[in-house]
């Protein structure tokens, strides 16, 4: 009886709302499981004497992390690119294969999906891009990378 009347002060109060519950289980009905109910990561967590609905949960920190290394060689090459980073996989564009004008048009369009789906994008190098979906964190160990520069290139390129 106490508990009832707890409930109407924390219902008058505003601590709890009023409502009633079809599937309310009493405390004493419901079974606790075993104690060492471990799992291993990436395995289902199986319940005693519950359902299995073919769900499985993964620990976030245990994922497949992928990445797709792309040559195109015409735009019509972007789409994959585009579902790569969908399917939240990091992809390396080299550009070397196509003329300026393709090469624009596909990075502008792979640019625009990157950051619709708030993923990152990064120069690696001539012709060389990098773009990751949101999962993925680009960190540069430089400040400076003078190998994009090419008056710093032909500094350690230059025979005297």
């Amino acid at each position: 009886m106490s508990a009832d009347v707890w409930t109407k002060v924390k219902t008058f109060v505003g601590l709890q709302d009023e409502y009633e519950d079809e599937h309310h289980v009493p405390h004493e009905a419901i079974e606790e499981p075993a104690a060492d109910t471990r799992r291993r990561a990436g395995r289902p967590a199986v319940v005693p004497g519950g359902r299995n609905d073919n769900i499985i949960g993964l620990n976030p920190s245990v994922q497949n992390n992928e990445m797709v290394i792309v040559e195109p060689r015409s735009f019509d090459d972007a789409l994959a690119v585009v579902e790569a980073l969908r399917n939240r996989r990091a992809v390396i564009i080299n550009l070397t294969g196509l003329d300026t004008e393709q090469a624009q048009r596909l990075i502008d369009f792979v640019s625009g999906a990157t950051h619709a789906i708030d993923g990152n994008q990064e120069r690696v190098g001539e012709g060389i891009f990098l773009f990751t979906p949101s999962n993925v964190v680009i960190n540069s160990l430089q400040t400076e990378q003078p190998w994009l520069n090419k008056d710093a290139r032909d500094l350690f390129w230059r025979v005297k």
